[in-house]
């Protein structure tokens, strides 16, 4: 309607401008008629002008209308963009929803795994010290095995070999008789046995409790090369009145059989005499806390190519047997003096070989004197 009354302010307009002009309207059925001044207002009220003004007013209206058609065509495609959008965002607000109540499950889970995790760990650690203890437990009881074993090896040997025979001397020396002695030094080369231990013996009726390991093939370094000799102190009922550690010096005689049998006396035997004192800070030598100490002794004895030898050559192994010394220094003999009391004759009483050695001590001590 303002379109409509600014048409007819214009025409009002052009009317003003001329005494004569054709009606705006002319167009609408009014252009024939010729106004003034004089007639403008009779022409507006006039029916042909009222007709054309009517027709102007559709004809505006129509277009009017086509116009709004298209803006509401406009506002629908709008609505329907905004509606299908909005059905969009709905479905995406959905799944948000449903990926946030994912994520809470995923947190609520996660937690779950974490606690689960911490108990696991814990157990796990539980079971790392068990297993740690249970090692340290193992591992006990393997040295004890192993303390055991050496203890029913010996046992065993003195059991199975009762031909094996040692004899206690006067001043804590002993004779240690092995036989078969081709037999156990296959058994040392072929690892199936490499030692073997002397019955356990007393440097007196309370004294310490000692026996000999001897390694035929040798040990350590001295393997293949060497018979190896060993001292291993045993745990005696009397130890807690002796004195520790064990610091006497130990001698080992090997015995030259062939010698002191074919020259009835007459040569003076080879015997392999070797003699070492004990360090008193090894363990090998103080008082025992299991059955027997670790053995300790001479290594390189006596070598193995001498040991070997043919039989008819062999001064030291005569009739698959050797004989071997041991003597325990309570008095400090001068190492001189070990030849003279290895080569004493075992059969004599024990106070007399006693006597012969004081009595050559004496000898001796007055030639130096003189």
């Amino acid at each position: 309607m303002d379109e409509v009354s600014n048409k007819c302010d214009n025409i009002h307009s052009t009317s003003d401008a001329s005494n004569k002009r054709t009606c705006p309207l002319a167009v609408y059925d009014c252009r024939d008629v010729q106004l003034n001044e004089s007639s403008l207002q009779e022409h507006y009220t006039s029916e042909q002008h009222q007709k054309s003004l009517v027709r102007c007013t559709q004809s505006i209206m129509e277009s009017m209308n086509g116009v709004y058609s298209e803006a509401d065509i406009d506002m629908k495609e709008e609505k329907t963009s905004l509606v299908e959008n909005y059905e969009k965002l709905s479905i995406i607000t959905r799944n948000t929803e449903t990926i946030y109540d994912q994520l809470i499950q995923t947190d609520v889970e996660m937690f779950r795994c974490d606690q689960q995790n911490s108990t696991l760990l814990q157990e796990l650690n539980n079971i790392q010290t068990t297993n740690s203890l249970e090692k340290a437990y193992r591992d006990t009881i393997s040295l004890n095995q192993n303390i055991l074993r050496q203890d029913i090896t010996m046992f065993e040997q003195q059991v199975a070999d009762e031909s094996q025979i040692i004899k206690e001397g006067p001043d804590g020396t002993i004779v240690w008789k092995i036989i078969n002695v081709r037999e156990k030094t296959y058994d040392a080369q072929s690892e199936r046995q490499t030692s073997i231990y002397s019955p356990a013996f007393y440097t007196s009726t309370i004294g310490y409790k000692l026996c000999i390991r001897l390694y035929l093939n040798g040990d350590g370094t001295a393997r293949g090369s060497h018979i190896s000799i060993f001292l291993v102190i045993l745990r005696g009922p009397y130890d807690a009145l002796l004195k520790w550690p064990f610091s006497y010096r130990v001698s080992f005689c090997l015995f030259d059989q062939r010698t002191m049998i074919e020259t009835n006396g007459t040569i003076q035997p080879k015997h392999i005499i070797d003699t070492f004192r004990p360090d008193i800070n090894s363990i090998s030598f103080q008082r025992p806390c299991s059955a027997m100490n670790i053995a300790s002794g001479i290594p390189k004895f006596f070598p193995l190519t001498e040991f070997h030898k043919s039989e008819n050559e062999n001064l030291y192994v005569v009739n698959d047997t050797i004989f071997i010394k041991v003597l325990i220094d309570f008095i400090g003999i001068s190492r001189s003096m070990l030849p003279f009391i290895f080569n004493l004759n075992i059969a004599l009483p024990v106070h007399i070989q006693q006597q012969l050695i004081s009595d050559e001590i004496k000898r001796r001590q007055e030639q130096n004197t003189n």
